[in-house]
């Protein structure tokens, strides 16, 4: 009886001693017991595969990890697609997967764009044998201007074309062929139409006051206009026999063979009474 109270004793102060060191960390039961031993029965082994597609790659690696979901890239250039967007994912959203299984993403990536740096003597190279020449745009300019700029621009068999226009001072270009922009060669004959000025001529009204009936003539016949209406007025205030008004002020430009009106003074004549 006295040693199997001892034993008990013994027990009971061995379990107390071992429970303190294990309290107190003394002893580190992980190290001893086996790995599994702590893990949880309730611990989760297979996975819902998520939906990736059009995820940024970013968050479509977070919400793997979160799972215990490796990720496996794969880039590709698709038009008119963001970069670093999810395009593809396999296996296929709701399929089941163990933690720390792969799922292959087809990611978009941006277009790649290089540039070619060419050395001065490559580029002069290039132009140097480059057949083209760019047509310029040589409207309105002067006709001698427009023949030097083709020149230089390479142009050697330039025709001349002569035209009345309106509107294009005398001497500039009207238009030409072929077009501004147009890729011609150095053998190409570019035509041009030079302005011949208005096909009407214009000119300037003489002043027509104060000048006999006689004179008023003259300067409109010499002016290439013509005269109108000749209306006799009395004015006891300006001079008798010239003339004192006009159909047109002097100075205006008008066309060549306009007509001029004029208004002549004249002495009224005197009535005779009975």
């Amino acid at each position: 009886m006295k040693s199997f109270t001892i034993s008990v004793i013994t027990s009971f102060l061995v379990t107390v001693i071992t429970c303190a060191l294990v309290f107190t960390e003394v002893i580190d039961l992980k190290k001893i017991l086996p790995e599994d031993f702590f893990s949880s029965s309730n611990e989760i082994k297979e996975v819902q595969i998520p939906n990736l597609v059009n995820l940024k790659i970013s968050d479509a690696k977070l919400a793997a990890e979160n799972l215990g979901l490796k990720i496996i890239t794969e880039q590709k250039f698709v038009e008119n697609t963001s970069p670093d967007i999810v395009l593809t994912q396999f296996p296929l959203p709701g399929f089941k997967a163990g933690k720390g299984d792969a799922v292959k993403l087809e990611v978009s990536k941006a277009m790649e764009i290089t540039f070619e740096i060419m050395s001065e003597e490559d580029l002069m190279e290039e132009i140097e044998l480059s057949p083209k020449i760019i047509m310029p745009d040589i409207t309105g300019l002067n006709s001698d201007t427009a023949k030097d700029l083709l020149v230089k621009a390479g142009v050697i068999d330039i025709v001349e074309n002569f035209a009345e226009d309106d509107l294009i001072d005398k001497g500039r270009i009207i238009s030409f062929n072929p077009p501004a922009g147009s890729e011609i060669d150095e053998s190409a004959i570019v035509d041009i139409v030079i302005s011949k000025g208005p096909s009407i001529k214009m000119v300037i009204v003489p002043n027509l006051y104060n000048k006999t009936l006689e004179g008023a003539k003259g300067e409109i016949s010499k002016n290439k206009l013509r005269l109108g209406k000749v209306k006799k007025v009395t004015d006891i205030d300006k001079g008798f026999d010239r003339i004192i008004g006009q159909s047109v002020q002097w100075g205006e430009k008008v066309k060549e063979g306009t007509v001029i009106d004029i208004d002549l003074n004249i002495e009224a004549e005197e009535s005779i009474g009975w």
